[in-house]
Parts: C-alpha cells; structure tokens; sequence
C-alpha cells in the first residue's frame, strides 16, 4: 500500500517544487496520440501531467492516494473546464478496482512508482493495471536508475538549500533538504523535506518536515515484474528523447498488454 498520507503536507508545496517540470509532457502526448483513449494516469498528484494531455483533446482518468493533491488536481481541472475529459479518483495504486476496464495506456509517471515500497505491492499495481488495459494497451513507468555514489554518501546531520520560490500569496519559501541515507537490503532511499514558509517581513510562520522514501528498482527486476504481471516489454529509455538505457539517468519502460 502507499501511505499517501505522509505526503499530505507536501501538496501544499507541490506545484511551486516542480511545477517547473515539463520535460516528460511531450513524451507522454505523442504516446496519448498513438494508443487513443481512454487514458489513466496512476498517482496523478495535482494534474502536472494529465491536465496537459486532457487539453490535448483526450479522456484521461487520474487516480492518486493523497486527498489534498486531488483537491488541487480538481480546481485546475475546473478552472480550465475540462471536467468533460478528466475524471478523478482517490485511490491506491497497490490496489485498484474501477468501472472502466478498457484503458488504451496507463502510465506512472514522476517516479512515483518508487512509492511502492515492496515487490509485493509493486507486482499488484502491475496485475491491477493488467487488468484494467484493453489488449494491446500500453503501459509506461519512469523510475530513476539506482544512483551508486548517493547511496554510499552517508546520513546527513544538516539541511541545506535546494531551491526558493515565492508563493500567490507573497510568502517566500525555502525547500531544504537532508539525505537520510539507503536501507541496501530492502533498496530504500530516504531523504527529509523541510519547507520553511516566510511573510513579507521575513518571519518564519510554518516549518513542515517531509521524509521522501523511495524504493528503487534495478532495470531488469522492474522488467521480470511486468512480465510476472502478464506484459511484453516493447522499450526502455534513459530519457524522454528516447535514448536507449545505459545504467544512468531514468529507467522508462514502455510495455503492452499481449492481443
């Protein structure tokens, strides 16, 4: 199961962290235009992805565990009245069941698949997504590729400053982070948040630590899981170029529910 509720918080931060990220949106677009719709994005969060490809002229539906990132998610999709294209559900991603079992691609993107923290519920997200694909069907997962140098790196004591920002309201914030340090037998990385929110008169009036914990997965285990699940692996990328994987950056895997 994913514990969303950890990543409560965070939502309020979210879009202003890496709302800046558009890298990926091209990528899953034109592979939007190739399978059609309907389309279900796992983890949705607030929309980043799926608010451009429900612009783009497709039926997309957004499923995440974390009720105040689906909050966000539903004002933009409202405000951009787009509520003929979307539909959202609060839900696991371990463990889904929806009406509609016909989607033409699921797609995890983000790495929010790393939020999975067993192979057990890694496997049931990949048997419930088998599920819900009409044959041939894509399904695309992005994970980043084990980093060997930050898993040796030992636990830091300290915060320091990963990025500043300025909220609507004018309140300035700071994103630290402090590397928490690899669990090497379950292949779990754990890193803490801390957002330090400031007014205009540079008084600190909120403080909200978030521990990040992700498990990473190598290139072929994440290959005999989709396999396990009933998949064909079709590709696998470092980028969203479409640069064949070479043991760094991301590890994108395109799969397709046999005909």
């Amino acid at each position: 199961m994913v514990d969303g509720h950890k990543y409560v918080d965070y939502a309020d931060y979210y879009d202003y962290d890496v709302g800046n990220v558009t890298e990926d949106i091209p990528f899953f677009i034109e592979y939007a235009k190739q399978t059609g719709e309907p389309i279900l994005e796992l983890a949705c969060g607030t929309g980043r992805i799926l608010i451009p490809i429900s612009k783009a002229g497709y039926k997309v539906h957004g499923l995440d565990i974390n009720e105040n990132m689906l909050k966000i998610a539903e004002e933009k999709v409202k405000e951009k009245k787009l509520s003929n294209h979307v539909t959202l559900t609060l839900g696991d991603m371990a463990n889904y069941d929806l009406s509609e079992k016909n989607f033409s691609m699921v797609f995890i993107a983000f790495r929010s698949f790393m939020h999975l923290y067993t192979q057990v519920d890694q496997l049931s997200c990949l048997e419930c997504t088998f599920n819900h694909l009409k044959p041939g069907g894509l399904f695309i997962i992005d994970v980043y590729s084990p980093r060997f140098s930050k898993m040796a790196q030992p636990p830091a004591e300290e915060f320091s400053v990963y990025k500043e920002y300025t909220l609507p309201n004018g309140n300035r914030v700071l994103n630290k982070r402090r590397w928490r340090g690899t669990d090497l037998v379950d292949q779990v990385n754990t890193e803490d948040f801390l957002f330090e929110e400031y007014n205009s008169e540079n008084v600190l009036i909120r403080s909200t630590i978030v521990p990040i914990t992700t498990r990473y997965t190598f290139r072929y285990e994440l290959q005999l899981l989709l396999e396990k699940a009933g998949f064909r692996l079709l590709s696998v990328f470092k980028d969203f170029n479409k640069n064949p994987y070479d043991g760094v950056g991301e590890i994108i895997t395109v799969a397709e529910k046999p005909k």
